[in-house]
């Protein structure tokens, strides 16, 4: 394995008509990667034929559906490079993410991951860039996912050692704040405050579907968020948490226009000091 080595690995589940310009954003790298690895997850569509026009620029992987979290693990054991860099099959990288990147870890060798500031980009039209510096990610990370999976580049070792993404959030989408949370707690990182990485997203996402994410992020609040405290403090920290989960839910049921009163009555009792939550509940109730 050469040092400072990078695999790109792209996990993609009936992303023909994404794809495309996700390999075009790591082939068209300032500093090209050592190898770019697809992992299809079993796609129904023209995946296949889409990767293999690139021809040997691109290694296909083909796997039985599991979930993006068992593509994302296939890569990795599967890459040959010091360096793992992930990228959604719907997300693309700006020019100079890797080189930049690798010059920020060759500066802070005991460094296990780099992350970068990225462009977010909402169905509704908006975008705006999203930067939250290293002294900043903690203890905040137990709160709210730090960062998407296609700003990240990990060491290959240490991922590997911590066993990668958990399978068994299989369709959960907080399998990577769960390995995020882990990561951090065992590893330094570094980041890029340029952004580095356009994130889009996409109707089909299940972060958009309450009804998905509560019960599942709610499912790794004691299994990683949680990490690392004891007695009281973690006690107060699982309330705090799950007032914040239950909030975030009740907020997207509003904008689907579904009732919103039984989350936000729940995320209460969990954390009942005032703020803005009682003023969404009135306008809840109201409405």
């Amino acid at each position: 394995m050469k040092p400072g080595s990078v695999s790109a690995i792209i996990a993609v589940y009936n992303g023909a008509d994404q794809i495309r310009r996700a390999i075009d954003s790591v082939l068209a790298q300032t500093h090209l990667v050592d190898e770019l690895l697809v992992i299809d997850d079993g796609s129904t569509d023209e995946t296949p034929e889409v990767v293999a026009a690139y021809g040997d620029r691109v290694r296909y992987v083909r796997q039985r559906n599991g979930g993006v979290a068992a593509a994302r693990n296939n890569g990795i054991r599967t890459a040959t490079s010091e360096w793992v860099a992930l990228l959604d099959h719907d997300d693309e990288w700006l020019p100079r993410k890797i080189e930049l990147q690798l010059e920020m870890l060759r500066a802070n060798p005991n460094a296990a991951l780099c992350y970068s500031a990225f462009w977010s980009h909402w169905l509704g039209g908006e975008s705006r860039v999203i930067y939250r510096p290293v002294d900043q990610l903690w203890p905040a990370s137990r709160m709210m996912n730090p960062f998407p999976p296609s700003v990240v580049m990990f060491r290959r070792k240490e991922l590997l050692e911590l066993g990668g993404f958990d399978e068994k959030l299989k369709g959960a989408s907080c399998e990577d704040w769960d390995l995020a949370v882990r990561f951090l707690q065992k590893h330094q990182a570094v980041c890029v405050s340029e952004p580095l990485t356009n994130y889009y997203e996409v109707p089909t996402s299940n972060s958009r579907n309450y009804r998905v994410m509560l019960p599942n992020t709610l499912s790794i609040v004691d299994k990683s968020l949680l990490l690392g405290l004891k007695g009281l403090s973690k006690a107060v920290w699982r309330r705090r948490i799950k007032s914040v989960l239950y909030y975030r839910a009740a907020i997207s049921a509003r904008d689907l226009g579904d009732p919103a009163v039984s989350l936000l009555l729940s995320s209460l009792m969990q954390w009942p000091l005032p703020d803005q939550r009682w003023k969404t509940m009135i306008a809840e109730l109201i409405r």
